[in-house]
């Protein structure tokens, strides 16, 4: 029994290693090629079934490396470029714990997920708050937002657990609902997502800033910056998972 295990943890390996090839070649391209798109996991089915159980009592708030690194990316990334007074979209709020920054900052704030869970939440979390409004997304879409009706898009700790090729429709959608001059400001996956790496515990979709900035551009959406470090000295960052910010403007 125990030589059966090996083998197949051996064999597992191996397919890894020779999928992280692929990918990795299509990201040095920069292109959505055969590997990204046949890739299995982090469907919208998979995210829902998985969000919706997940226990939501930290509010998400156990994924900050610390308190120190939540304030400083609200102070030096969210509000940086997120403006005061505009129309918002949060794709993924989870339990809100970048909601309560965000709320306060726009005129109107939008709040889609996948998950009905999430949204619940949100709801009963802010309550009192008249300015937001609640999305349930089929997949990767913004459902019922105008064409150039929005000033900005949030996400984070959302595109690391989104099918690549769901990556590229949610980008689509964020070209189309952002009004000119718009921003998008994305957290998501920088590298392979299997083998040995850190990512693969953080159960990582696999993207490149590289071909995040690529399949931005094809929909017209042009790269302000990247980042993976923030705070004074980039004393802050997303170094245990090898992530990556991508802020992206609509021209």
């Amino acid at each position: 029994m125990r030589a059966g295990r090996y083998v197949e943890r051996t064999a597992l390996r191996l397919r890894w290693r020779l999928e992280d090839r692929r990918l990795k070649a299509e990201q040095r391209r920069g292109v959505l090629g055969r590997a990204h798109r046949r890739w299995g996991d982090h469907s919208a089915t998979e995210n829902r079934s998985r969000w919706n159980g997940w226990d939501w009592s930290a509010r998400g708030e156990e994924w900050n490396a610390s308190e120190e690194w939540k304030l400083s990316l609200i102070d030096d990334v969210l509000r940086r470029w997120i403006p005061d007074g505009g129309a918002v979209v949060e794709i993924g709020p989870g339990g809100g714990r970048w909601t309560e920054a965000l709320a306060p900052l726009a005129s109107r704030l939008t709040l889609v997920d996948v998950s009905e869970r999430p949204l619940e939440i949100c709801r009963e979390r802010f309550r009192d708050a008249t300015n937001i409004a609640y999305l349930l997304s089929p997949g990767s879409a913004l459902p019922g937002i105008g064409e150039s009706t929005i000033d900005a898009v949030w996400s984070f700790d959302v595109f690391v657990h989104v099918a690549p090729l769901d990556q590229a429709r949610y980008l689509s959608e964020i070209a189309r609902v952002l009004a000119p001059g718009g921003v998008a400001v994305i957290h998501h996956a920088d590298g392979r997502n299997r083998g040995m790496l850190p990512s693969r515990q953080g159960w990582r979709s696999p993207m490149s800033r590289r071909l995040f900035a690529i399949l931005a551009a094809e929909r017209k959406l042009s790269v302000e910056r990247q980042l993976d470090a923030w705070g004074p000295d980039g004393r802050y960052d997303l170094a245990p998972f090898g992530d990556a910010i991508t802020v992206l403007r609509k021209s």
